[in-house]
């Protein structure tokens, strides 16, 4: 026999070995990965505070609590912050932002929002979506 056609067939031999490894072995941790979770804004209302949902679309636009205003600009954010911010302290309860991103809309608009929250000292926290389509 030829020495080349017995290495190829040795290669062989210890392939289907490996992968007849793998395939019997069994797994024995099953430990779950928990995701990470916002330090800043919890996913609950605390009582007496007011969370806002800032949604993040594909053209730059932002909507907030589900649409009601839409923002064409973080100029206007900004604006609409300050005044959300200015409100709650008003009426003496906390104030935070959750910050919804369409899975499509660029990174730079949701990080955006998270800088404005950031300068005006708001707690946020960053959900990103996959809406279905019709």
């Amino acid at each position: 026999m030829n020495r080349n056609k017995l290495m190829i067939r040795l290669i062989d031999i210890v392939f289907i070995l490996l992968f007849g490894f793998i395939a019997v072995s069994q797994i024995e941790s099953n430990t779950m990965i928990d995701p990470p979770k916002s330090v800043e804004a919890e996913a609950g209302t605390p009582d007496g505070a007011r969370i806002i949902i800032i949604g993040v679309t594909k053209d730059g636009t932002y909507t907030v609590d589900g649409g009601e205003v839409v923002l064409k600009n973080s100029n206007e954010l900004q604006y609409y912050l300050t005044k959300s911010v200015n409100q709650a302290e008003a009426d003496g309860v906390q104030f935070g932002v959750r910050i919804c991103a369409a899975w499509d809309s660029p990174v730079e608009y949701g990080l955006a929002v998270a800088e404005i929250c950031s300068d005006l000292g708001i707690p946020k926290g960053l959900d990103v979506v996959k809406l279905e389509r019709e």
